[in-house]
């Protein structure tokens, strides 16, 4: 009978001390996985943020609209090409998220490039989540929420020039989804109100990309964000732990990559964001979460900028091929690629 006792007790402690084993030989494998690609910043950093600013706004109507906009944004064509072929197609699901140069508030519409018949959509996850629209600018104008609200002050971004150099370089369609807001830092991007608004607009395109026989390859996240951090002082650590508290809720629910546009200046001085800058460049260097997919912003003059922050039209073209171009490039290869440093001169060299 002892001896039967002793088998019962042995058996599941067996089956615990197995079990064990085997998460510490997963967690080094997982380690063993981040050292080859180097050591991220990021580890060691809570995913759990304190966060408390969520930056509320509240909804305005049609009539708070310049007339000039919406008279750009109603000569668009309202369905997307693609809604005409979608059983043979298969999509990239791209969400543009960050801040006011990401909404594109120094732009200028009638100078932005117009996208290629076919080469990608708009996916409006708030306002109209029931079809495709043709991709114009000032893009995602209307994606405005109490939480994520822009006060339809976007004028034109570069979501149409990164949409044309991703598709002429894979061929394959960008269905694009809108989640920007100005003046943000990191501490609204790592509150739960946001971090579920981006996720609903994200699941919500690609729920629907699904159940309308569009084929979803890859699931990216571009992130342009950060000068808040600097001008509000929000330091370093709380950066990285923000950053980590917002992108693992965008893993969690499927995205594959934060692609990440590296900031920029301010008009009086290029060195302003550097702290931000430097840090965004060593956590793509070294994360192989974070995929580093332009520098440009560093090399832009001050005659690229409407007003102390923001960039024009031009620049914003031309940023939007260079990142489009970069991510085409990740998206077919999975190698980070390697790119100007336009602050130091020299070739950015991932580690992976």
């Amino acid at each position: 009978m002892k001896k039967t006792r002793g088998r019962v007790i042995f058996v599941p402690l067996l089956v615990i001390l197995v079990a064990v084993a085997l998460a510490g030989m997963t967690y080094s494998v997982f380690k063993s996985y981040l050292a080859k690609k180097g050591s991220s910043i990021m580890m060691g950093h809570s995913e759990n943020a304190s966060v408390s600013d969520e930056r509320t706004a509240p909804l305005l109507d049609e009539s708070d609209i310049d007339e000039e906009i919406k008279e750009q944004l109603d000569k668009a064509t309202e369905e997307s090409s693609l809604d005409e072929k979608k059983e043979s197609v298969s999509v990239d699901l791209i969400v543009f998220a960050g801040q006011s140069n990401m909404s594109g508030l120094g732009g200028d519409p009638s100078k932005a490039v117009k996208v290629i018949d076919g080469a990608g959509a708009e996916f409006r996850s708030v306002s109209d989540p029931t079809k495709l629209y043709t991709i114009t600018e000032p893009f995602g104008f209307y994606e405005n929420t109490e939480t994520m609200n822009d006060l339809f002050l976007k004028r034109g971004s570069l979501v149409s020039a990164f949409v044309n150099a991703y598709y002429e370089e894979t061929k394959v369609p960008v269905v694009a989804v809108s989640a920007s807001k100005g003046g943000t830092p990191s501490t609204y991007w790592a509150t739960d109100v946001v971090g579920e608004d981006v996720v609903t607009r994200f699941l919500n395109a690609k729920e629907w990309l699904k159940g309308n026989g569009y084929t979803v390859r890859n699931q990216f996240l571009v992130f342009l964000q950060g000068e808040n951090d600097v001008l509000e002082n929000v330091s370093t650590d709380q950066y990285l732990t923000d950053l980590n508290t917002f992108s693992t809720k965008m893993f969690y629910r499927g995205i594959d990559k934060f692609l990440i546009i590296r900031i920029g200046r301010t008009i009086d001085d290029p060195d302003a964001y550097k702290r931000i800058a430097d840090v965004q460049t060593e956590l793509c260097r070294t994360d192989p979460r974070f995929v580093l997919i332009s520098t440009m912003l560093s090399g832009f003059g001050e005659e690229y900028m409407t007003d102390k922050y923001h960039y024009n039209q031009d620049a914003l073209n031309a940023l939007g091929a260079e990142a489009g171009l970069n991510a085409a490039k990740f998206a077919e290869t999975r190698i980070d690629p390697e790119l100007m440093d336009y602050k130091t001169g020299e070739t950015y060299i991932p580690v992976n």
